[in-house]
């Protein structure tokens, strides 16, 4: 398959399938034209403009006289790239720096950049080609920091990874015939700039925030059933008189869950549920309607340009601004993981309900409390996490870059919850079914069917490899 970037509007869902498809990419008649005429009218600007030269790039690029130093202009923008390749710690995941790759490569296509089209077809290659830079930025997670790792193999130096093997990349030129490129006037800036960093980790915690948000009503749809509750919380009636958007969402796709479960067969066994069951539309709706907002900002975020200067052709123009300013992101993946963490709450709350009920029945077989008290701890490390981080600028001395977004601290700390909230609600479904078998209830619904059928298939004596096991279901199984 191929995938032709443009200027056309990018949805998440496309760039998800475009991603995980193993699509390769080319770049349209449009993209190609853009990059081109910005690439021009650079080139035109600096040789009319020569004044305007101080303000687009760094002073040490001038000799005593004034002049630009041409011989040396390719090393001393390798060397800024050098200086910000300071990232150690932890990497950070292939597939974030796939999706780094793409959206750096769909940034310069709009043509607002100045780079050569060359540079934009070696990104490609290294995309078409699985060949990933590797970004040591985890531990610092700056967006220039990542960017400038992100960069390095262009010309030769660096890491990459391919097929899950890492390679120096003075390796590419005789594995790929790829030599290394020189840089031209401000191409180390344009590799710098930019949000792709924030934006890779917010699309990727989006796309796992959707999946999660349906896996956390079926999850609440079985433990339902096995505490024994009723319908009424979830009829329409309810809905009427509060009209959430996905309050009704939520309420429908419940009731489609448990339409052959028999909950809905004896309505009047418990006229008034907990509110960790009661209050489920409600609460997995706010977290629906939530993801929502945070999808709008994605979504802009993904078919934006964020360099500074911005550089319009059109208009003859060069831009200072703030484009490449990640508070809009880091706002949105702070509101994400306290979104998630609220939705982990609940699901705590239903566990130990399902908990208080056993106690109730019967002697207890095994160590059901060892459920609660591993979500406990999770809880309490998704409380931390949740903590913003958009709201802290540290200042520690006077400089020109005076207040940053923290984009990649929000948006690494929000991965860390998507990931405990998936634990969450693989711990509440693994008791609940074991509750449900031992009740020997009757059918819930085919996926239930569907989860049941999958466990069967690696019977595992340890908690951990079920919850690792349910864990891959959630991530797997296409309904």
């Amino acid at each position: 398959m191929e995938h032709y970037i443009s200027n056309d509007v990018l949805l998440l869902e496309q760039l998800i399938a475009i991603i995980e498809e193993d699509t390769q990419l080319r770049l349209s008649e449009e993209a190609v034209n853009n990059i081109e005429t910005c690439h021009r009218f650079l080139d035109e600007h600096i040789k009319n403009h020569t004044a305007d030269l101080h303000k687009l790039i760094d002073d040490s690029f001038f000799d005593e006289n004034g002049n630009l130093k041409i011989a040396e202009l390719d090393e001393k923008q390798q060397d800024m790239l050098r200086h910000y390749a300071c990232g150690i710690g932890e990497r950070i995941p292939n597939e974030i720096v796939r999706l780094m790759l793409f959206l750096k490569i769909q940034s310069f296509s709009y043509g607002f950049s100045g780079v050569r089209l060359a540079l934009v077809q070696r990104l490609i290659d290294f995309y078409n080609k699985g060949v990933l830079p590797v970004v040591y930025s985890k531990d610092i997670p700056d967006e220039r920091i990542a960017l400038a790792h992100l960069a390095l193999p262009l010309f030769g130096e660096g890491e990459v990874c391919v097929q899950h093997k890492i390679y120096s990349a003075q390796e590419l030129e005789a594995k790929y015939g790829w030599e290394p490129l020189s840089l031209e006037l401000r191409e180390a800036d344009a590799l710098l700039n930019g949000t792709q960093l924030t934006t890779a980790y917010g699309v990727y915690n989006l796309a796992k925030s959707l999946r999660i948000v349906e896996w956390a009503d079926f999850v609440a749809s079985v433990s339902t059933q096995v505490f024994g509750g009723n319908l009424s919380a979830f009829s329409e009636a309810m809905q009427v008189v509060r009209p959430h958007k996905g309050l009704i969402e939520t309420a429908e796709h419940l009731r489609c869950l448990l339409k052959d479960s028999s909950v809905a067969k004896h309505p009047e066994a418990f006229p008034a549920m907990p509110e960790a069951f009661a209050s489920i539309p409600q609460i997995h709706g706010a977290v629906r309607e939530s993801i929502g907002a945070i999808r709008k900002v994605i979504k802009t975020e993904m078919n934006s340009v964020t360099d500074n200067p911005i550089l319009f052709p059109e208009t003859k123009e060069i831009i200072f601004g703030g484009n490449s300013h990640t508070l809009p992101l880091s706002l949105a993946m702070d509101f994400l993981a306290i979104t998630l963490t609220s939705l982990g709450n609940i699901a705590e709350r239903r566990v130990f309900y399902l908990l208080t009920n056993i106690e109730q029945e019967s002697e207890m077989e095994v160590d059901y409390p060892i459920f609660q008290r591993i979500i406990e701890g999770i809880l309490n490390e998704n409380r931390r996490l949740s903590t913003p981080a958009s709201i802290e600028s540290p200042i520690l001395f006077e400089k020109t870059i005076d207040i940053k977004g923290m984009g990649g601290s929000s948006a690494i700390k929000c991965e860390q919850v998507v990931k405990n909230i998936e634990k969450i609600l693989a711990i509440e479904l693994i008791l609940a079914t074991s509750l449900w078998k031992k009740k020997e209830l009757k059918r819930h619904s085919e996926l239930f069917e569907d989860y049941l059928s999958f466990m069967a298939e690696g019977e595992e004596s340890s908690l951990k490899k079920q919850i690792e096991r349910t864990i891959g279901f959630f991530r797997d199984f296409r309904s």
